[in-house]
């Protein structure tokens, strides 16, 4: 019989006691891949680039953040996969030590045997990885169909680069990791290849150490707890990595969305606001709108070819506003001249940090939007890095940061020429904008009028902000205005846009929520499974004790106490290392919650982990009642 034959015949054999293993590995796997293909759809993936209409969507600071942060999460959530997948084919591995026993007895050489379990283990993990990357897909379908009814766009590209790292690097460890414990189980004598995760040599009456010592003076069954544990130390030790890295990625997971929503959110409120009011032609208003709205909509582009801001029809002096600057329902008014501009990065000189200099720029050419504002009257308080310009800054301009950071090199040290018209300006401050997916400029007003050759008081838009509450007490005056300054004007509230912007963020929170309680729901899963193992092992433990007099109540708390013990190293340490991360790749310019949160986020984790674990003990102790002196004959 070949090495494959006997493996997939033994896989099959088991398949009942096989199917928890398969069953961890397709879930964790199809998670994984959900994961991967969710991030793709958004853009959020370095190594893939979808296709949308508009070319700009999510693309700027922000999208730089989120993509940062999702590329840790999948690289956390990877090694995670890879880890549980490691654990549960040593797990099985190390259940086979019985079989393996036999027949090393019956003669079979141990590199027959290697080659025999080897391959079961791989059936195993290439059935589950198939099965959940199936799983995986089909559930980014109908996740991607349920978020289509919110109006959230998804796409699908082929992933080619995290998959591929996932299976081979799981394969190479099942190699090193769990074909080493097999060879090492092969190595071993007979007799000793019959004890599991408990050393056959395990002497009883070797001295504790201080910390152990010290928790079994505190009570019988606490001393009873120490004792398996210590025991079976190397059980300890998987899921003590195990229950690590899980709340490493909950912590992560956790601080990050709270991070990452409440600075996103905050940056559009400064770009955006609430209760703000554009005026002029029907014509620049819509487009106008729309070039707000693209932030969040990759199917809308608005672009030169579907609007000239600068038609005759669509301009209108300030003197037609007039009666608007003593309305005190107007809180500031913001005038605007907004224009299509070819534009050209030129180079410039970026002096690193240890002095030396490094020529920067790619002669980039682009035609892009460049709004020309009144920098004392500019409603928009915005997130910026550098300064934005004052009005005696005529060759100064302030660009947007999707601009910035696909436009340029070093854009603080360069600057942007406007082709044909021979003017040059220095770049002087970076903002977080909404506003055409943050790739638009702004420069003076009056630099703008000199360019177009127009007078000192052109506008083709007017941005206003209204007083909270007003602006159904202001309509009249609007329209009055509106019917002044010529036919097809009009005005439009753009606090619907602006809330869709703001929802777009919040969605983006959906998936590591999503995520979170799937890897808490893992944890509380492999918390029972903890309980659960070896309990079969310690049946002539517990039917010792409860022929001596132990209660039921007694060993529910050795069990319970045997789960803190790994719980509360595991969430303390991935309580550091989570905030280690997160201040490492996340904690830049993004608002930072107040320090107590995440011992609050700590403390709900502790919470939920010792009622999971109190509730997992009632199946278990069902179990144990049924044990009788038959389950002797296990050993």
């Amino acid at each position: 019989m070949s090495s494959f034959d006997f493996a997939l015949k033994d896989f099959f054999r088991k398949r009942r006691s096989n199917f928890p293993y398969l069953l961890i590995i397709i879930l964790v796997v199809a998670v994984a891949e959900f994961l991967i293909y969710f991030s793709s759809s958004l853009g959020l993936n370095i190594f893939i680039q979808p296709t949308f209409t508009n070319k700009y969507y999510f693309s700027g600071g922000i999208n730089l953040i989120y993509e940062q942060f999702n590329t840790l999460i999948q690289v956390l959530f990877i090694i995670l996969t890879i880890v549980i997948v490691i654990a549960v084919t040593t797990t099985l591995v190390i259940s086979k030590k019985r079989d393996i026993a036999i027949m090393k007895s019956l003669g079979t050489l141990p590199q027959k045997l290697y080659s025999f379990y080897l391959f079961e283990v791989y059936i195993l993990f290439f059935i589950g990885f198939l099965f959940g990357w199936i799983l995986g897909l089909f559930s980014f379908v109908v996740f991607g169909l349920i978020m289509n009814l919110f109006n959230f766009s998804i796409t699908f590209q082929i992933d080619l680069f995290y998959t591929p790292i996932m299976l081979f690097s799981c394969i190479i460890g099942i190699f090193l990791i769990s074909g080493f414990v097999l060879r090492k189980i092969g190595r071993q004598k007979i007799i000793s290849t019959f004890s599991k995760d408990i050393p056959f040599n395990y002497d009883a009456s070797k001295q504790l150490k201080f910390m152990p010592k010290w928790l079994t003076s505190i009570g019988f069954n606490t001393k009873i707890a120490v004792v398996n544990t210590i025991r079976k130390k190397n059980e300890f030790k998987r899921y003590l990595i195990l229950f690590s890295l899980v709340g490493i990625m909950i912590f992560t997971l956790g601080l990050g969305t709270i991070v990452l929503r409440t600075s996103s959110q905050e940056w559009i409120q400064k770009s955006q606001s609430e209760n703000i009011v554009i005026l002029g032609h029907k014509d620049v208003i819509y487009n106008y709108s729309l070039m707000y709205k693209m932030f969040s909509d990759p199917s809308l582009l608005i672009d030169e070819t579907n609007v000239n801001f600068t038609e005759p029809s669509y301009l209108f002096n300030l003197s037609d506003i007039s009666t608007l600057y003593t309305n005190e329902k107007i809180e500031k008014i913001d005038e605007r001249l907004i224009n299509f501009y070819g534009v050209k990065e030129l180079d410039g000189i970026h002096i690193l940090e240890d002095g030396r200099y490094l020529p920067i720029g790619q002669d980039r050419e682009g035609i892009i939007p460049i709004v020309g504002v009144n920098p004392e009257n500019i409603i928009q308080n915005f997130e910026i890095e550098g300064k934005f310009f004052s009005e005696e800054d005529d060759e100064n301009i302030t660009i947007g940061d999707g601009l910035a950071h696909n436009f340029f090199d070093y854009a603080l040290d360069q600057s942007l020429e406007f082709t044909g018209t021979g003017r040059t300006f220095e770049i002087s401050g970076i903002i977080i904008d909404s506003f055409f997916s943050g790739y638009a400029g702004y420069m003076t007003i009056n630099e703008s009028r000199n360019i177009l050759g127009f007078s000192d008081d052109i506008v083709n838009i007017i941005m206003l902000k209204i007083k909270l509450g007003a602006y159904e007490g202001i309509k009249e005056d609007l329209n009055n205005i509106t019917n002044t300054i010529g036919e097809n004007f009009t005005y439009l509230k753009l606090d619907d846009i602006f809330h869709d912007n703001l929802n777009f963020l919040s969605n983006l929170s959906i998936y590591p929520l999503f995520l979170i309680i799937f890897v808490s729901m893992l944890a509380i899963i492999s918390l029972y499974n903890y309980q659960k193992a070896g309990i079969m092992e310690k049946a002539k433990d517990f039917l010792i004790m409860r022929a001596i007099g132990s209660k039921t109540r007694s060993l529910k708390k050795i069990l319970f106490l045997e789960s803190l013990f790994v719980l509360i190293p595991s969430l303390l340490l991935s309580l550091g290392i989570g905030m280690i991360i997160n201040s490492l790749f996340l904690f830049g310019r993004v608002y930072l919650p107040p320090l107590y949160i995440p011992f609050i986020v700590f403390l709900i984790l502790f919470i939920i982990f010792m009622i999971s674990n109190f509730l997992s003990l009632f199946p278990i102790i069902k179990k144990i009642n049924h044990f009788s002196i038959k389950d002797f004959s296990m050993y």
